[in-house]
């Protein structure tokens, strides 16, 4: 006896929704627009051709098996849809409907004929693949918009965190304290996320600073840093969390500020407060926080990249994986998204292993700081190096699969193009010979017969594709 599963009830459904999969995939938009054209020509041909009784009734039962085939295609894709409701209310799935009922009422006795040929109808359908182009620009378009964050819009809420009476924790506070706080000589360091250009302003008056110099949060588009006077400024890209089978997203992160007041703005929140927050304990308090923030971030925007990074390879590793059966143009498309990304990445680390080199080396020195703190970058400088070897040997992996796949569809070409002339060569020899002799052999210049001259093309032909296939063409 097969033993008893709580579960028992289980195989049931799940076989149930494996082959109603299976009905979708098999009868897909293709498949059923095929169906719709034969229904169209099986009406039409009554009326063009004379036919017997047998060939009316075989038709008749061909229109039934294609509105069989309709029914069973829109009770599977019902029985698979979540919202049942919804699915029955969509326009093209009430076209889909009428079809349906209007082929089984031919069915009845009193059924107009007419209906038989309701399949058809779903031609209307076929109208949509004018708008995919179309469409699917539009999407890739709203897809790419919001890659980095620079055509979005900032939240409207601000989320402000301050650096406790600990030095080790941020805490959240209120924009108008914020505001207060920045107006104030005491030392302050301050995270404020949701930044809109109308705060920028307000920000750059309170710190005593050009607005200018906080101007880059909207404006620049590489890792910077700049000196001006008593403050210093260091622009970044931080990478958002990606999940797998997402685009890379990044977002503006502007450090500013003097030796003892710092502010972070950042175009979108982010958990840059509580990842730079674990930070500071490896940091002493008597170092000025200017110095403090720029090593904590400069090691979060490590970290964050380090986990993009990876998150690319595991996208690239699958699509080695895979390659085989992606067609040409989703194996196109997914290379050339990943490849985006990749030199998205590669650009940041690029100017921001340049800048964290030259704090290292001591070419730039931050507000506040004095040149033995230069050693505590050697770190961040050898991790941002990494990063960028790393992403430099993804994107050589990516393009020689790349490589790879274009030389395989090369080859498989050049064995098509190869084949075509072969049997163009072959062609050309009973070609020449009709030439050569007309449409028959009665009194012609040559004693030969209808026989002698198919025996001489046939052994010319099979002495070509001997002296083919020695050679190898034709493997």
């Amino acid at each position: 006896m097969r033993p008893h599963n709580a579960l028992s009830g289980t195989p049931g459904p799940l076989r149930a929704i494996r082959i109603s999969a299976w009905i979708e995939r098999a009868l897909n938009d293709a498949v059923l627009g095929f169906l719709a054209l034969a229904c169209l020509f099986l009406m039409i041909a009554p009326v063009v051709f004379e036919l017997g009784q047998a060939a009316q009734q075989t038709l008749l039962y061909i229109e039934y098996l294609i509105v069989a085939l309709f029914a069973a295609e829109y009770l599977a894709a019902l029985y698979r849809a979540q919202d049942k409701a919804g699915f029955a209310r969509s326009p093209w799935r009430v076209i889909d409907a009428l079809i349906i009922l209007a082929g089984i009422l031919s069915l009845l006795p009193l059924g107009a004929d007419v209906l038989r040929g309701s399949p058809a109808l779903r031609l209307l359908r076929l109208g949509r693949l004018a708008l995919l182009g179309t469409r699917s620009s539009l999407a890739l378009q709203a897809h790419a918009e919001p890659m980095d964050g620079a055509a979005q819009t900032a939240p409207a809420q601000l989320e402000v965190w301050a650096l406790g009476a600990s030095g080790t924790a941020f805490e959240a506070i209120s924009w108008p304290t914020a505001q207060q706080r920045i107006g104030t000589a005491e030392p302050d360091w301050l995270f404020i996320s949701g930044v809109n250009q109308e705060h920028l302003a307000p920000v750059a008056q309170a710190l005593g600073v050009p607005q200018k110099a906080v101007e880059s949060l909207f404006q620049s588009s590489i890792p910077r840093f700049d000196r001006l006077e008593r403050f210093s400024t260091l622009f970044v890209r931080y990478p958002l969390a990606m999940q797998a089978g997402e685009r890379l997203r990044r977002t503006s992160v502007l450090l500013v500020g003097t030796a003892d007041n710092v502010i972070v703005l950042s175009r979108e929140h982010t958990e840059l407060p509580h990842r730079v927050q674990s930070r500071l304990a490896e940091l002493g308090d008597e170092t000025p926080r200017m110095l403090r923030a720029t090593v904590a971030l400069i090691g979060e925007i490590s970290r964050a990249y380090t986990a993009v990074i990876e998150q690319l390879e595991a996208t690239l590793l699958k699509i080695e994986a895979t390659q085989a059966s992606l067609q040409d143009a989703e194996f196109l498309r997914q290379t050339f998204e990943l490849r985006a990304d990749i030199l998205r990445v590669r650009g940041s680390l690029k100017h921001l292993k340049s800048v964290v080199r030259d704090l290292h080396q001591g070419h730039i020195i931050l507000a506040g700081a004095k040149p033995q703190h230069a050693a505590l970058f050697g770190l961040l400088a050898d991790d941002c190096g990494d990063l960028y070897d790393d992403i430099e040997d993804l994107r050589d992996s990516l393009q020689a699969l790349v490589d790879l796949r274009l030389n395989v569809s090369s080859f498989q070409m050049n064995r098509v193009m190869r084949l075509l002339a072969l049997l163009t060569a072959l062609a050309l020899i009973p070609a020449t010979a009709g030439g050569l002799l007309g449409m028959n052999l009665t009194d012609t210049p040559w004693p030969a017969t209808l026989a002698q001259v198919a025996f001489g093309v046939a052994a010319g032909m099979g002495l070509s594709l001997y002296l083919f296939a020695i050679k190898g063409w034709l493997r």
